[in-house]
């Protein structure tokens, strides 16, 4: 039996941790974790989740650590786990912009290492996760099993580390350039009458079906546009709208944006 262990159990924390015990409890897996505000391990704890007092404790049980605190918790929350940690343990980090370099200077080599990063999608169990496989201590029984472990809570995408900048500015910030675009139909479903609960709700299950459609069909993503079209018809009208104001432009120059920000905090 296996046990993961995460320390830090918020929004991210928690849900990881919760879709692993949902996914995996009784199939080989356990499942701890360690936070500073107990009333978060409820919910976890109805899921088979076992709360642990301490971080030392969590790391002593745990064959796989995930660290899910903030990123200037790090190096703390290392140092204190450091008398547990051996080659037979898997650290992996969920911190934004803590380099893999950096967590084998904390952890001081003793145990492999993981950079992971998610993206808020994942609270609902359909997460896109980017993973950092390079460290040399990394086993491949290791590299197997982290992927298996995030591929049970969504796309799971092996990446080089310098990738991680473009990848945080594509599909990390994504959500946020998805949500306005909903926001902005849920604005218009209003306008035209619909009450914004109902909008609401309709504009989910329209992003949520046009995506499942793009993910099972082969054609380019222009063609499926293309095939709501019709000659003359109202489709057309307001794509003649969309492509006047340049949106395929601007959401490139949006992600673009901000892979330069992410760039300037990483020097």
């Amino acid at each position: 039996m296996r046990t993961v262990g995460c320390i830090g159990c918020g929004n991210m924390g928690g849900a990881i941790l919760g879709g692993l015990a949902d996914a995996l409890g009784g199939k080989g897996y356990a499942f701890c974790g360690h936070t500073r505000t107990p009333e978060r391990m409820a919910p976890l704890a109805e899921k088979g989740v076992t709360a642990v007092s301490g971080a030392l404790s969590l790391a002593q049980c745990a064959d796989v650590i995930v660290l899910a605190v903030k990123p200037h918790h790090i190096a703390a929350v290392v140092e204190e786990i450091l008398p547990a940690l051996g080659r037979d343990k898997l650290l992996i980090s969920i911190a934004a912009g803590i380099s893999l370099k950096r967590l084998r200077e904390v952890s001081r080599n003793l145990c492999p290492v993981v950079r992971c990063m998610p993206n808020t999608p994942a609270l609902a169990g359909k997460g896109v996760f980017a993973v950092c496989l390079e460290d040399e201590a990394l086993r491949r029984e290791n590299r197997d099993e982290v992927l298996a472990l995030f591929g049970v809570l969504g796309l799971c995408l092996p990446l080089p580390e310098e990738r991680f900048t473009a990848f945080s500015a594509l599909i990390g910030a994504g959500p946020a350039y998805v949500f306005a675009m909903m926001q902005g139909m849920v604005q218009a479903g209003v306008t035209l009458g619909f009450p914004c609960r109902e909008a609401r709700r309709l504009v989910v299950a329209l992003f949520d079906g046009s995506a499942a459609l793009a993910g099972e069909r082969p054609e380019h993503l222009a063609q499926l546009r293309e095939a709501v079209c019709s000659p003359g018809g109202l489709t057309i009208a307001g794509i003649n709208v969309l492509d006047r104001a340049g949106l395929a432009g601007l959401l490139v120059e949006a992600v673009l944006a901000a892979d330069a920000r992410g760039r300037e905090m990483e020097e």
